[in-house]
Order: structure tokens, then C-alpha cells, then sequence
């Protein structure tokens, strides 16, 4: 069975999140595993094994009210809780749950909430074996209908597009391939064909190819969404792997912290001992 972890915090952008990963797993037919971060306190003192018996309490009751708002209760889900900071719990759920993808709640374009401050989400987004969905905002699958692929145009990128293909499946929607060209202009017409060619070499089905020219990545990406206007934005994210055709994690995480978008990322790393074939 697929599983989805949702991290949660039960602030009302983390509810949000819940409330789109219970579609992807109707959709899917898959298993939610929601978890929460407790404060690491010393267990071995009775005054503070009051205090983290009170917050588990209090954690499983939130877990309880959250079900009950629900009208998807036959999708399975179950909570986690554990105390430790949540970027390397979130790896060790992915790691031990065998999660196909992680959904987590923001605060849109002003960045992450308490619960995930700080360096969290670049840490997320450049670590996680699976793919990662950013919720901005409260947002069905059915309204997706745009999602804009910022790619290169050099090397193999199977790896990353046969995700990005069940993405457009899961959502039905139009893909916008879309090149942002830095520094002196390029020359548009040869972009586009060149990414007409990419799009037929991976037999993508309604997509449209674009190419902009801008000073920043990021901003072309978001600019050009914003333009289109766009449901999502699906970035590739690849780390210090020694690839080159793909955007760098750095950007998709400013991406993620900037755009007041539905975002997705995945890694073009490939990892032998998981099933990563889900969205």
C-alpha cells in the first residue's frame, strides 16, 4: 500500500495539508501516517515525564478532533509520536513507513510556520528520497488544471519526468514546460524547439513549451506561474550527485519559500531499495 506522510503540528495550515492528502489517497488508494514532533525532554525525571505524558495526551486528543472534522474516514490513517526535531524525523518515518511522498502545510509565500522554521524545509527538500508536496493554501485536486515543469535542456531526465507524467495523471491537468534563460537572451524559437523535441522524446501528452528570460531562476519560475496562472509548480531537485541538467536544490527550495504556490518537488536521485513510483 502507498503511504503518505503528513507532519503535523494541527496549526490550520498543517490541517490543510491533512485535508489535501486525504484526497491524493482516495485518489490513490493509500495509507496516511500523520506525525508530530514533541519536545526531547529527559524522560528519566518524574516532573518531566508528567509533562511529556500531559503533551501526548493533549497531541491524541488534537489527532482525535482532526479525524472527526473528516468526512474520508474510510481512508486509513495513523499517528506518530515522537520526540526529536522534525527534519531527521521526517527522514526516519520515510525511511521506516516506506513513504512514497510527504505533504506538508505552509504559510505560503511568508514561509514556514513555527513548526517548521528555519532551515527545515531546504533541509527537507534537498534530503527526502520521495517527493515532497508544499500546501499553500487550502486546495482540492480538482482544481488543478496548470502545472508549470521548469526544466534544462541537456541530459537524461527519466528519472524525474516519469514522476511528473503520474503527476499530470493523478491531476488530469496541462503541463507548461518552461526554460528560464539567465544572463545574455537566448534565441527563443531555437528553445522552443528544442523543448518541443524534449516533450516528444518522453511522449509528454498536453504540454505547452515556453521559454523567458530573466535575471534569477527563481523569479523567472515564479514570474512566468504567476503569468499563466498556474495551479502548481513541479521542480526537480538533484544536491551535490554530480548532476547538471537540473535546476539545483538551492533553487527549488527558494522556490518552495517564495511562491505562493501548490509546489512539488522530487529528487532525481535514484534509490534501489524504494518504490519511488508515486507522485
Amino acid at each position: 500500500m502507498k503511504s503518505i506522510l503528513v507532519p503535523c503540528n494541527f496549526s490550520n495550515h498543517s490541517e490543510m495539508a491533512f485535508n489535501f492528502a486525504l484526497e491524493i489517497a482516495e485518489a490513490l488508494e493509500a495509507e496516511i501516517v500523520i506525525l508530530t514532533a514533541l519536545n526531547d525532554i529527559n524522560s528519566t525525571e518524574p516532573a518531566e515525564r508528567e509533562i511529556q505524558d500531559s503533551l501526548i495526551a493533549e497531541n491524541k486528543s488534537k489527532f482525535k478532533t482532526l479525524l472527526e472534522k473528516q468526512a474520508r474516514l474510510h481512508v486509513p490513517v495513523r499517528h506518530i509520536l515522537r520526540p526529536g526535531k522534525i527534519t531527521p524525523l521526517v527522514l526516519d518515518i520515510i525511511e521506516e513507513e516506506k513513504i512514497d511522498v510527504v505533504i506538508m502545510g505552509t504559510h505560503g509565500s511568508r514561509g514556514w510556520d513555527g513548526f517548521f522554521m528555519g532551515s527545515n524545509i531546504e533541509k527537507i527538500v534537498r534530503t527526502s528520497p520521495v517527493p515532497v508536496f508544499a500546501v499553500k493554501s487550502k486546495i482540492a485536486v480538482r482544481s488543478v488544471h496548470n502545472i508549470v515543469f521548469p526544466i534544462s535542456l541537456s541530459s537524461d531526465q527519466n528519472t524525474v519526468i516519469e514522476k511528473v507524467k503520474n503527476l499530470q495523471k493523478l491531476f488530469r491537468a496541462r503541463l507548461h514546460l518552461v526554460r528560464i534563460n539567465t544572463g545574455a537572451a537566448k534565441n527563443e524559437k531555437e528553445n522552443l524547439e528544442k523543448l518541443t523535441e524534449f516533450g516528444e522524446k518522453h511522449q509528454l501528452a498536453n504540454f505547452t513549451v515556453n521559454s523567458r528570460n530573466r535575471a534569477e531562476v527563481k523569479d523567472g519560475i515564479i514570474d512566468f506561474a504567476r503569468e499563466i496562472n498556474a495551479d502548481m509548480i513541479a521542480m526537480a531537485t538533484h544536491g551535490n550527485r554530480g548532476l547538471n541538467h537540473l535546476y539545483s536544490q538551492s533553487i527549488a527550495a527558494d522556490v518552495v519559500n517564495h511562491a505562493n504556490f501548490l509546489i512539488w518537488t522530487s529528487s532525481t536521485a535514484k534509490n534501489p531499495e524504494k518504490n519511488l513510483k508515486a507522485v
